[in-house]
């Protein structure tokens, strides 16, 4: 499959949901791994069962995975404080490692709980494996066979992996514990959770800290290939203002236009240190790699600051091995970190099916240097996934 897939970005009728006869979480001393398999962070963790239908309370059952850093406090407060990682279909837990240096502080006044979110992580994760391999350009018809395979070979129901499900086992998860209140830090799609749990349990949160907002009301997958582009015109802008940079690199974005076209048509092989293995690896370099290094640099200052010498070295040196290593990493990383079975559930329910009410500048779109074909391929495998529960409010301003 594809890059322009994976790096993106309805429903049943509303009934309120339920929960489980109450269940025992039995935690145990662990050790856990953040993202990439790095970082090493002491807690305590369990496993806990709950209804893969929260209308169904003694029907099948997903085991979801808690991870808990007791607090040192003689009176601790009477919440809770929990992370949401993004993605969507990243892992949570993997965020508490990742942030463990600073989330430990929290542990002097409360306890810190953290769970996968259903489908991903440790939580009955679902995987579409086929969906995630590969950098070439999108086939629609490819893209449609591999996904009919990958929901026939889900070992549940995705229907039950949305974020209005999700919430319900955040609830759950607080009665279950006997935490007054939660405090939640959601992070890119983890702020959709925390703001509808936020919408739909008002009195039982603390508080909610919200990095890298997605507004309730904001469709996200139609138009981020216009926004990846203007923020690379605005990093090709900031360097021809910049005296030093517009000196040392006078004639960047002729020389990012001469690289793109020369990717587009050739294709160059490599052999390369991988980055993670460091062993030696061969890699056939095209525009896939180039446009997908630039998709996530541009998350970043510190990567986005290199944008302009390694497009320089690649179009003028013919170096490119920043740019295929670079490339060798974020495949690395996105194909280990994120749960494409979860991730389709949630674009396919909460997003994807309202393309239309966007007014989405088309001709912009295939002018992107990402184009048209993440719009397209997205449509098309949303058009075959099952749609999900979604609260008919979650798509409304939250006040």
């Amino acid at each position: 499959m594809t890059v322009f897939v994976r790096v993106f970005l309805c429903g049943l009728l509303w009934a309120p949901l339920g929960w489980a006869n109450p269940q025992s979480i039995h935690f145990q001393p662990c050790a856990l791994t953040g993202s990439g398999g790095n970082g090493n962070l002491h807690a305590e963790c369990g496993t806990w069962l709950q209804p893969l239908n929260p209308r169904e309370p003694n029907g099948q059952q997903i085991e979801l995975f808690v991870a808990r850093l007791p607090t040192t406090a003689v009176e601790p407060a009477a919440d809770a404080f929990t992370l949401i990682n993004g993605g969507p279909g990243a892992s949570s837990v993997d965020l508490l490692v990742d942030f463990a240096q600073i989330v430990r502080a929290f542990t002097r006044q409360r306890d810190v709980i953290v769970i996968d979110q259903r489908g991903t992580g440790r939580s009955s994760p679902l995987t579409c494996d086929d969906l995630t391999d590969g950098i070439e350009r999108p086939d629609t018809e490819l893209a449609l066979k591999l996904t009919r395979q990958c929901i026939a070979g889900l070992p549940h129901d995705p229907r039950f992996f949305s974020t209005t499900v999700a919430v319900t086992d955040l609830e759950a998860l607080r009665k279950n514990l006997g935490y007054e209140q939660l405090s939640i830090y959601g992070v890119s799609y983890g702020t959709r959770v925390a703001m509808q749990y936020q919408r739909l349990y008002p009195e039982y949160t603390r508080a909610v800290i919200i990095d890298g907002v997605v507004p309730p009301q904001r469709i996200l997958g139609g138009d981020i290939a216009i926004h990846s582009h203007n923020t690379l015109n605005a990093v090709l802008r900031r360097c021809s203002e910049d005296v030093v940079c517009q000196t040392a690199f006078p004639d960047l974005a002729d020389e990012f236009d001469q690289l793109a076209d020369r990717l587009k048509t050739t294709t160059i092989p490599l052999q390369v240190p991988h980055p993670i293995t460091g062993l030696s690896t061969s890699i056939d370099l095209n525009y896939g790699h180039l446009a997908m290094w630039l998709r996530f640099s541009l998350y970043s200052p510190e990567m986005s600051s290199l944008i302009p010498v390694i497009i320089h070295q690649a179009a003028v040196e013919e170096n490119y091995l920043p740019i295929a290593s670079n490339a060798l990493r974020l495949v690395h990383n996105i194909t280990t970190a994120v749960n494409y079975g979860m991730h389709n559930a949630v674009v396919c329910t909460e997003d994807a099916p309202f393309f239309a009410q966007q007014e989405v500048d088309f001709s912009a779109l295939d002018n992107s240097y990402l184009g048209r074909d993440m719009y397209d391929t997205l449509a098309a495998l949303c058009s075959i996934w099952p749609p999900g529960e979604m609260h008919p409010a979650m798509n409304e301003p939250l006040q």
